[in-house]
């Protein structure tokens, strides 16, 4: 029995060893049918060399062919358009999981957007939800209200599901799913031969362009954050007779201004601060853009340093991913506030250092745990860092919109004509010292007016009064323009522009309060009887409607705690001076001294 089984086992290893011998074992891998023609296509980078992927992983269509046409059906362009990029980039083999997250992120759905749009258009501050989102509205070819309408003919050129097109300019460059923030060159022929040219390049080292092409509008904080007011001169002063070079798109120009502190000292790009979990999501649907956000300053500023911890496949892999970056060898890095490892930022043993991800230049980071007094003053709790860093936000007034019915336009998402144009002016614009409200119960925010003026026109250009409206509201928002010295104490306490109340003179009467506006709003015809940058009055009340119901200005509480500060910033004058310590025993000791001096009572505030 031994006996077979040892000749049966000496058989099987001989046929096994013939067997190996006959198989085909080619020099060199065996070439898609795609390189016969494509064979001198330049590498979209280190990460994706053609010699290893070809270029059927990536743009499909049929590898096996020789023939044109049979080779490129089925094909895609863009394997990053998210209308194919489960097949292309988020493929099993590439980078599964990342295309969901897209399609969900904010900047996929549009969701603030049209939550904002529908909350002011449509249901008058009572409802903040839009039933609808970018993909929603991709599967229509009906717009259900003018909100909608206004959307897809207006603002509907920035988001992640718009298909690229051909051509050049800003227009050309936005959307494409993954490629809209990965593509940091677009390829192209340089001669007839196309065994021969250039591949489009892909980076995750993604250059602030990338991302101020579609965020220098609306909020502007791509434009704020270079250091460029959009200004209403349109051009002027002209450069030989001409309109100036610092132009953006859509015939708009631009003045200098201060650059936001990080990008004028250290030339940080987006990236630097922004993780993937808020650039692409974390997988959930979020309504805001706030509520994807995943850094905040503290975050760089008073950082938590952790050893990463083996297997965390994030922290390690994303070092690997930026050629640039030096290895973690060891060190320890800051976290965001959802769990992401800012890989860059890292404490070593000369202490902490910010590398850039577009160069690996190491930025010192001076980390103190030491709270100074200006930050940790008594009654300021609330207060974010923009609301005392950013000295200056945009602020646009008369925002004049027009639609006629009887014009046609072209629907960004549809890509067809479809009836009713919009058109856009405005009254002026300004870059002003911000108002301060409250964008939640826990946080105090700078805000920027948004003041518009919506005409609707019939199609025999008749004025249709019953469907125009006016809106006048405030939100809040980040403008980067963060600078290194703060506003000064009296910059919010004595001026009633940053309270709220608007730029005028603010006197205190035996009645209270009581202000007056430099501009007359009522001789202004705005059909409104106080100044469109006063968010409250001085009892408190909102003036403006906020884009969500937690959002308000000071009440009058507040303001009465704010401006009772206000006589003693004349002596009082620094952050350190010790009645700011416990400021309310402070005025009860002013009060009892007063009293017992010259017999009189103390009321203010």
């Amino acid at each position: 029995m031994k006996k077979a089984f040892f000749i049966f086992c000496v058989v099987l290893t001989g046929m096994l060893i013939v067997l190996e011998h006959q198989r085909f074992r080619p020099d060199q891998p065996v070439s898609e049918g795609c390189m016969g023609c494509h064979a001198g296509a330049s590498d979209p980078d280190k990460s994706h060399p053609v010699a290893a992927f070809g270029c059927f992983s990536c743009h499909l269509g049929n590898p096996y062919s020789l023939d044109k046409d049979r080779a490129h059906a089925g094909m895609v362009l863009n394997p990053g358009d998210l209308s194919v990029a489960a097949q292309g980039c988020g493929q099993e083999k590439c980078h599964p999981g990342i295309v969901s997250r897209v399609k969900n992120s904010i900047m996929a759905t549009n969701k603030g957007i049209l939550n904002t749009l529908y909350y002011h258009w449509i249901t008058n501050g009572k409802e903040a939800a839009s039933p609808v989102d970018v993909q929603a509205l991709l599967a229509v070819d009906t717009r259900a209200n003018l909100a909608e309408d206004h959307f897809v003919k207006l603002c509907a050129s920035c988001h992640f599901w718009r298909e690229r097109t051909p051509g050049q300019g800003e227009f050309a460059e936005r959307g494409g799913g993954c490629s809209g923030c990965h593509v940091v060159k677009r390829g192209e022929k340089t001669t007839e031969d196309l065994s021969k040219f250039t591949h489009s390049e892909l980076s995750t080292r993604i250059p602030s362009h990338n991302c101020v092409r579609c965020h220098n509008r609306s909020a502007r904080a791509g434009l704020s954050y270079e250091g460029k007011y959009e200004s209403e001169g349109y051009g002027t002063p002209f450069e030989h007779g001409q309109p100036n070079s610092r132009g953006l798109s859509g015939r708009r120009f631009y003045l200098d201004l201060p650059p936001d502190v990080h990008h004028a000292r250290s030339e940080m790009a987006c990236i630097d601060c922004h993780t993937h979990l808020e650039l692409m999501g974390d997988g959930k649907r979020y309504e805001y853009l706030e509520e994807q956000r995943d850094v905040i300053c503290k975050d760089c500023h008073e950082p938590r340093f952790v050893e990463v911890r083996q297997g965390d496949e994030t922290a390690e892999r994303l070092p690997r991913l930026n050629s640039v970056v030096p290895p973690l060898e060891g060190a320890k890095v800051a976290y965001s506030q959802k769990g992401a490892p800012l890989y860059n930022l890292r404490q070593g043993g000369h202490g902490a250092a910010l590398y850039l991800k577009l160069t690996g230049k190491a930025v010192s980071m001076n980390i103190s745990t030491e709270k100074k007094a200006y930050h940790a003053l008594p009654g300021h709790e609330r207060l974010s860092c923009q609301s005392c860093h950013s000295p200056y936000v945009p602020q646009c007034y008369g925002c004049h919109v027009t639609y006629h019915k009887g014009e046609f336009q072209k629907d960004k998402l549809l890509g067809l004509e479809t009836p009713g144009r919009w058109r856009e002016g405005r009254s002026y614009m300004r870059f002003e010292t911000p108002i301060l409200g409250l964008a939640n119960e826990q946080t105090i925010s700078p805000y920027s007016p948004c003041q518009v003026f919506v005409s609707v026109f019939d199609k025999d250009l008749s004025y249709n009064d019953g469907e125009s409206f006016a809106i006048s509201a405030m939100s809040p928002f980040d403008p980067h323009t963060t600078q290194n010295a703060s506003r000064t104490c009296l910059d919010c306490h004595g001026d009633p522009k940053a309270l709220g109340l608007g730029q005028g003179l603010l006197s205190a009467t035996k009645d209270g309060l009581l202000f007056c506006p430099t501009y007359d709003s009522v001789a202004s015809n705005f059909g409104q009887d106080f100044a469109p940058e006063s968010f409250a009055s001085v009892n408190g009340t909102a003036l403006h409607t906020a884009s969500r119901h937690e959002r308000r200005p000071f009440n009058a509480k507040e303001l009465k705690a704010i401006l009772g500060v206000t006589p003693c910033l004349s002596c009082h004058d620094t952050y350190e001076d010790p009645i700011y310590r416990d400021f309310k025993k402070s005025l009860e000791r002013l009060r009892g001294g007063l009293a017992r001096a010259c017999g009189v009572s103390f009321v203010y505030p």
